[in-house]
């Protein structure tokens, strides 16, 4: 990001934070908003979308506050999460571009349709997530929506990193055999790696 504010933020209040004070949550949303929305605009050029991934940027630090280090600086955790969003919004994007080019409707109604399945292949991969077992479910999200390193998610879940890589290994072994049994998805998944970014 450019532009960030001076980091004016003293360990105590993201002491704060973590511990839940709405006040220092406050306090991090002021100094970091406009640098957040800058951010994702300048990406995507598209003020209502960076508007709602603002608010989902300090969402998501608000629900994984507890896993702040107060030893680095806050923007690296705002950083990874709007990229993120920025991400999976271009790609979803890029699949939509691409599905309507190759397969045009002259029916307004298959048209719409159409948009629908291709603004809805993450959904369905969030579906997929949610049907793993808990323990896997959770190091999975830690992983690659919290972006926690395999040594992290060990030490927050009081488990081996071997554990860690095992779960993750068969939470990937699963959604990739899903996905690839859906005809729905078949020609996204082919056509733009989505199995290889899950």
């Amino acid at each position: 990001m450019k532009k960030h504010p001076e980091n004016t933020l003293t360990k105590a209040i993201l002491h704060l934070l973590i511990q839940g004070d709405v006040n220092a949550f406050e306090m991090v949303y002021k100094e970091y908003s406009a640098w957040v929305y800058n951010f994702i605009y300048s990406l995507l050029h598209d003020k209502l979308s960076a508007e709602d991934f603002t608010q989902t940027v300090f969402l998501k630090l608000w629900e994984c506050r507890a896993f702040i280090d107060t030893e680095k600086h806050l923007e690296s955790y705002l950083f990874t999460i709007a990229r993120h969003l920025v991400y999976k919004e271009t790609e979803s994007r890029l699949m939509k571009e691409f599905y309507l080019k190759e397969f045009p409707f002259d029916n307004k109604d298959d048209r719409t349709e159409a948009e629908i399945d291709a603004g809805s292949l993450h959904e369905y991969i969030d579906s997929l997530v949610e049907q793993l077992p808990p323990v896997r479910r959770r190091i999975y999200k830690l992983s690659r929506i919290e972006h926690l390193s395999n040594k992290e998610i060990a030490s927050c879940l009081s488990i081996s990193v071997k554990t860690v890589e095992t779960q993750l290994y068969r939470a990937l072994c699963f959604l990739k055999k899903r996905l690839s049994e859906n005809n729905t998805f078949l020609l996204f998944i082919m056509s733009c790696d989505v199995l290889n970014n899950i």
